[in-house]
């Protein structure tokens, strides 16, 4: 019930950590005509000029809302394996709002989208709560499958009725220049969202550890037999955690379309959902480690995309990197066992 990492998860994630880049660093050796550069390129990249880093810190930033998603949600026993339809819907709803609504001005449109884009996850997520309240529905399944349906229809938005005929891309119209959220280092992605980001982790830190509610939750997740002996509403703590949960990947779309793309891009998601399991787990389900967790996920990505470009490594070796990273994190960390989430 500790807020603080212990020393065996603290061990878990350093062993995973460490041996992500040893693999890493092999694969680059035996991948590249000349491994000595992309390696250079590999733990250098995000650092070598302010797009490179300002694109790191962006990538981070909504990184972020989706680790704070999935640490409440492990926290509470429940599982959010819908992240990718969440964060796709929040992203679609705040464009869609954004193209065919006029505001009176320009900040109550960016948070009107936010907020639309915020309820959207929150409401997905949230139905998988519900279902598992009233059926006992498996969460994991129930969120995995719902949001394999929202990702399809999104697509048919997006590349149907909403469809920019004038434009090579399967997306949407852009959003009004006035609703961009301004954008800071150059021409990076790097904007305000890094910052509301860091809010919402300290705001998620008091909320799971200096609240009743959030009391409420940890026992619930810890053992929800014992919390419903104790006389804990637990039912509702089926639902919440879940509706704050999708709600992040929401905030997590919603600023990604608002800040970075300015659009509804059929399949930009990128493994966003799951790549927010992975931080959420590198953190120890706390958040307040999700923010360091968020930072050396993206430096690891950014630092792929970058030994991508300037070197002979292929877009599928990127991912396999990636890949490679998101499994030895998720393996050590759950160890098969889902008392591990709680640590």
């Amino acid at each position: 019930m500790d807020h603080k990492i212990n020393d065996s998860t603290l061990k878990a994630t350093l062993l995973a950590m460490g041996s992500a880049l040893i693999i890493t660093i092999i694969l680059l050796i035996f991948s590249s005509n000349n491994p000595l550069q992309s390696i250079v390129f590999f733990f250098t990249g995000p650092f070598s000029n302010t797009y490179n880093f300002g694109n790191m810190l962006n990538k981070a930033g909504l990184l972020i809302f989706a680790g704070l998603g999935m640490s409440i949600a492990f926290r509470s026993g429940m599982f959010n394996l819908g992240g990718e339809g969440q964060v796709y819907a929040g992203a679609t709803a705040a464009v869609l709002v954004s193209i065919n609504v006029n505001f009176p001005n320009r900040y109550i449109g960016i948070i009107s989208a936010v907020i639309i884009g915020i309820i959207s996850g929150a409401l997905i997520a949230g139905f998988s709560g519900w279902l598992k309240k009233q059926w006992n529905t498996d969460e994991l399944i129930s969120s995995f499958l719902l949001s394999g349906i929202i990702i399809h229809f999104t697509d048919y938005l997006i590349s149907g009725p909403f469809k920019d005929n004038s434009s090579f891309l399967n997306s949407t119209v852009k959003i009004p220049t006035i609703l961009f959220i301004k954008q800071f280092l150059d021409t990076s992605h790097f904007n305000i969202s890094f910052f509301i980001a860091v809010i919402f982790t300290f705001l998620a830190f008091i909320f799971l550890f200096k609240t009743s509610m959030g009391y409420e939750i940890r026992l619930s997740g810890l053992n929800r037999k014992f919390a419903e002996y104790g006389g804990l509403p637990i039912n509702r703590h089926l639902i919440i955690p879940m509706l704050i949960s999708g709600g992040m990947y929401g905030a997590m779309g919603s600023f990604a379309s608002m800040g970075s793309y300015h659009m509804g891009i059929k399949g930009f998601t990128q493994g966003f959902g799951w790549n927010g399991i992975a931080v959420a787990l590198i953190a120890g389900n706390n958040p307040a480690f999700v923010i360091p967790a968020a930072l050396i996920f993206a430096y690891l990505d950014a630092g792929t995309q970058v030994a991508m470009i300037h070197s002979d490594l292929s877009f599928e070796f990127g991912n396999l990197i990636k890949a490679v990273i998101f499994f030895l994190i998720t393996a050590k960390k759950l160890n098969l066992k889902k008392e591990y989430l709680y640590d």
